[in-house]
């Protein structure tokens, strides 16, 4: 995959991070004995309290820390399950630990806080307190050193709760985007009752393996019927390696009427864990996007949809489909859903074919009655075969037949190739219409079969009315009588028979001179 290129130089922002850290977020080491008047009691309670806190923008903290307690920036939210190493050091030289005090580890709370406490737990001295990596912070808190106690801001005393406010900035959340048949592919064309194929593609966060939350949800077009049971996850690394994800590690709520023909699919700790596997141990940018060059992994969640007979009230239209994300950190920060852009939703399209059948000598005269199939090819078409099949029974031939104004209609049927828009001049399929049934008049008059299939246009508009195709029949003239045997013997045997007669006549006329 590709993804952008980083949007500011991480370099120069870890430097200025660096710097505000400490220079404004933590107060600067100060000797344990270097105290205006007097040396600190060591029977007074020590604490160090660490607020932790994120901010988008790091550089709007401007108030430096002084060990005691303070107000933070509007901006700033706390930040729970963030952990922090204080280690002693030594007094003599702050860069060596001091090993006769063993390091511990704090959590902070739902408040952003974590508290170490106790003289016995804390002797007096310099700690260094160093925030434990996180896969979600962009930028964490610099090392900082803390002397307990510390001197306080007029510089006459001493602060034995010393407070201090390291802040963070997170990395973003995940995007994402969706296609249709394949990945990058945003438009594509379909026939009633037949298959698209959907791909939802979403980038993994750093945390994914512990993140709080991934979920997917797409609300589908009430022209599309979703395809029970065709939900597959893969997941993806930077070189394209596609790995379909086992069905234990995710859940998948299909769309119904009852819930708004919302698809939900979210994964669980155990999906998360297998997804992050694609993810490539290598350092990552701070901002991630789809479609651009970049070192970050993806889910894919395929489905297929049916388009329905609605479809046919937006023929030649862009039939649009969306997806959302719903991400929560490991820190258990909720980030604002993100879902596809409108302007970036892949789209499927049907059309439709109008045709009236008429008298080829007087256009007037409508035919009702006459029957047709449609093929996508002409060799099929010629030869009877691989008729498209019926949208309502897959089982026989789509046909039609000619209403009493001798109209008929193939709607829902694709046009174009995978990629083209659905108003493109380029989204043109050929199709060929096979008369199956010669029609008969109002006034009973027969007509021929068409001797040859019609080639027909479908594109966006070809099923308004104004562009009917207009498919003429030459009536059936009769034939004059042909002979047969049994004809011909009946006129001889008539023929004798009147000879016959004609002889007798003329004896009977002859008898009766010679009597006189």
């Amino acid at each position: 995959m590709k993804f952008k290129k980083l949007i500011s130089k991480k370099g120069f922002k870890k430097a200025v991070t660096a710097a505000l850290t400490l220079t404004m977020l933590f107060s600067s080491v100060v000797s344990v004995f270097a105290a205006g008047e007097g040396i600190p009691d060591p029977a007074i309670d020590r604490s160090i309290t660490i607020h932790k806190y994120r901010m988008d923008d790091i550089t709007e903290a401007r108030v430096r820390c002084d060990g005691t307690v303070q107000t933070v920036p509007s901006t700033a939210v706390a930040l729970q399950d963030v952990q922090f190493k204080i280690t002693k050091m030594q007094d003599s030289d702050v860069t060596k630990q001091d090993t006769s005090w063993t390091p511990v580890t704090l959590t902070t709370n739902a408040q952003g806080t974590a508290t170490i406490t106790g003289n016995s737990k804390l002797p007096m001295g310099i700690y260094l307190v160093q925030e434990i990596d996180n896969p979600a912070v962009d930028i964490k808190a610099a090392d900082c050193l803390v002397s307990l106690p510390l001197t306080n801001p007029a510089g006459d005393g001493w602060i034995y709760d010393v407070h201090i406010y390291p802040k963070n900035q997170l990395k973003p959340g995940p995007e994402i985007d969706k296609f249709i048949t394949e990945l990058d592919n945003k438009h594509d064309t379909c026939d009633i009752s037949q298959e698209n194929k959907w791909i939802i593609e979403t980038t993994m966060p750093d945390d994914m393996a512990t993140c709080d939350v991934y979920q997917i949800t797409d609300v589908l077009d009430t022209r599309l019927d979703f395809v029970s049971g065709s939900t597959e996850l893969y997941r993806v690394d930077i070189h394209g390696n596609r790995v379909k994800m086992s069905t234990g590690g995710y859940t998948v709520n299909e769309p119904t009427t009852a819930n708004g023909r919302k698809l939900t699919v979210t994964l669980n700790d155990t999906g998360k864990k297998e997804a992050a596997q694609s993810l490539q141990d290598i350092k990552k940018p701070s901002v991630y996007s789809l479609g651009q060059d970049n070192n970050v992994g993806t889910i894919n969640i395929e489905f297929r949809t049916v388009l329905n007979k609605t479809a046919e009230s937006s023929m030649g239209q862009a039939i649009y489909n969306g997806a959302s994300l719903d991400y929560t950190n490991n820190l258990h920060v909720k980030y604002d859903q993100v879902s596809v852009p409108d302007d970036k939703k892949p789209e499927t399209h049907t059309t439709g074919i109008n045709l009236v059948k008429v008298d080829s000598t007087n256009r007037n005269i409508a035919l009702p009655g006459a029957k047709f199939k449609i093929y996508r090819s002409e060799s099929d078409a010629n030869k009877g075969i691989n008729a498209i099949v019926d949208p309502t029974d897959h089982a026989k031939d789509w046909e039609v037949t000619t209403d009493a104004q001798g109209k008929a209609h193939f709607y829902g049927i694709e046009y174009g190739i995978m990629g083209d828009k659905h108003n493109s001049l380029d989204a043109v399929t050929w199709y060929w219409l096979v008369e199956t049934q010669a029609p008969q008049n109002v006034n009973g008059v027969n007509y021929q079969l068409s001797k040859k299939p019609f080639k027909v246009r479908a594109d966006s508009v070809s099923h308004l009315a104004a562009n009917t195709v207009t498919i003429t029949n030459v009536p059936k003239y009769d034939l004059p009588f042909t002979g047969a045997n049994g004809g011909t013997t009946f006129i001889i045997g008539a023929g004798f028979c009147l000879i016959a007669a004609g002889a007798l006549i003329v004896i009977r006329i002859k008898k009766s001179k010679k009597a006189e």
